[in-house]
């Protein structure tokens, strides 16, 4: 079919004929493509009402109604015509997506998209949602306004990615390989009752809506508890990677047994384990009614991921405080490229490495000589997660990882003590 005549409307119709004809096609704000699913018969009806002039289910708000019936897979920006840069028609998408915080009212899809009337691109949505958290972004600018300062600045961070992850395919020489894809890679609505999947695409979306649900019927002080280092991210954890309301994996710091949640174990002057406890104020009444929604665990291949980015849930006033933020893996390859020009290629073998504000040790990933690498990090949780990684096979030692605060504690432990003093007397070093 030839596209290259049609407008944007026109051509948006036209695609999702010949290639979405088994999905439901919408819109959601200013994103102008949307394909989806619907997860209840209330969201059949009301999938395609506009919010304005339709009547919400009486107690609760209408977007709220079309948010939870929703289930998106795409969210793509359109172009008519030819010849358009699609990583910039990414980056508009990016910026709509941003300045509408639709990925805290809607579930996030699988894929972001763009196309025009000769190529259509994705890219998982995973692979972007860093770039929602940035600091100090202004995200309230008019996302089709290619030339403005902030639009610039995203093209700039994102470009890289976007070419090293987005998937294009050509109308005219790739139609069938682009229905193959979305065959394979698509879901169809088929079995409208199952519960929606926890991935590394939308648990930080599941999270805030725990947040809503769930975390206020937890019998804790959660003010008291932030000033202890305690945060709700580590109880949401303990749900999700659980079954049959026992969490999966012992050394979280937060853990659920059945009824209540146990907090790190903790051994006491006397030698004994000893843990703290706390329960639910409604007998999981919330907590019953939030998880029949979602399906936990995760598939386990997503679980290192949620874990290791258990940033992602931490407030944003606590990562600016503490300097909590994620490291990219190509800042983790620039850094180790830096070093080897600084120090030559042996550098790993003749020197020892300590990451002295490690969070959970991302910086640290692709190192080969990790009998010279220490991390140390200020929260016990992050500490936690990095020996859960080497329990999974990351190379790391154990006992050279430890909680640290390298700005205001004024002992290092006896292992990086001992091993510095020897460094020191060693003549060849």
């Amino acid at each position: 079919m030839d596209y290259h005549k049609l407008r944007e409307e026109p051509l948006k119709s036209a695609v999702r004929e010949v290639f979405f004809k088994a999905y439901k096609y919408t819109q959601i704000g200013n994103i102008d493509f949307v394909i989806a699913k619907y997860t209840s018969d209330k969201g059949q009806r009301n999938l395609f009402e506009d919010v304005e002039s339709s009547n919400p289910v009486p107690g609760e708000s209408h977007s709220a109604v079309i948010s939870e019936s929703l289930k998106s897979i795409l969210w793509a920006e359109a172009k008519q015509g030819t010849g358009h840069d699609i990583y910039e028609s990414f980056v508009q998408l990016i910026l709509t997506i941003g300045k509408e915080k639709t990925f805290e009212k809607y579930l996030p899809p699988k894929y972001i998209g763009a196309f025009d009337a000769e190529k259509f691109a994705f890219i998982e949505y995973h692979k972007i949602q860093e770039v929602f958290y940035q600091n100090d972004f202004n995200w309230n600018v008019t996302p089709s306004n290619h030339d403005s300062k902030e639009f610039k600045q995203l093209h700039s961070l994102c470009e890289n990615l976007l070419q090293e992850n987005s998937i294009l395919f050509t109308y005219e020489s790739q139609e069938a390989e682009l229905k193959e894809f979305i065959k394979l890679n698509f879901k169809t609505d088929k079995d409208i009752s199952e519960k929606i999947s926890v991935t590394k695409n939308n648990f930080t979306f599941i999270f805030q809506r725990w947040s809503l649900a769930v975390k206020p019927t937890i019998a804790v002080d959660w003010d008291l508890a932030q000033k202890a280092g305690i945060i709700s991210a580590d109880f949401f954890l303990a749900d999700l990677l659980s079954s049959e309301n026992e969490s999966l994996k012992e050394n979280l710091y937060v853990v659920l047994k059945k009824t209540k949640y146990e907090l790190a174990k903790k051994i006491d002057e006397m030698g004994l384990v000893s843990t703290s406890s706390v329960g639910f104020t409604d007998r999981q009444a919330a907590y019953k009614q939030f998880w029949a929604i979602y399906q936990r665990p995760p598939k386990e291949e997503y679980w290192d991921y949620i874990i290791g980015r258990r940033d992602l849930l931490v407030p944003q006033d606590i990562r600016e405080r503490k300097g909590s933020f994620f490291t990219p893996r190509i800042w983790v390859e620039k850094s180790q490229q830096y070093l080897a020009d600084v120090l030559g290629e042996t550098w790993q073998d003749e020197y020892d490495i300590w990451d002295c504000c490690a969070g959970t040790g991302n910086l640290l990933n692709g190192l080969t000589n990790y009998r010279n690498v220490w991390a140390s990090t200020l929260d016990k949780q992050d500490v936690d997660v990095m020996k859960d990684r080497i329990a999974n096979g990351w190379n790391m030692f154990e006992n050279h990882v430890f909680q640290f605060d390298f700005l205001n504690d004024e002992f290092l432990p006896a292992e990086l003590v001992n091993r510095h003093a020897e460094l020191v007397s060693a003549p060849s070093r």
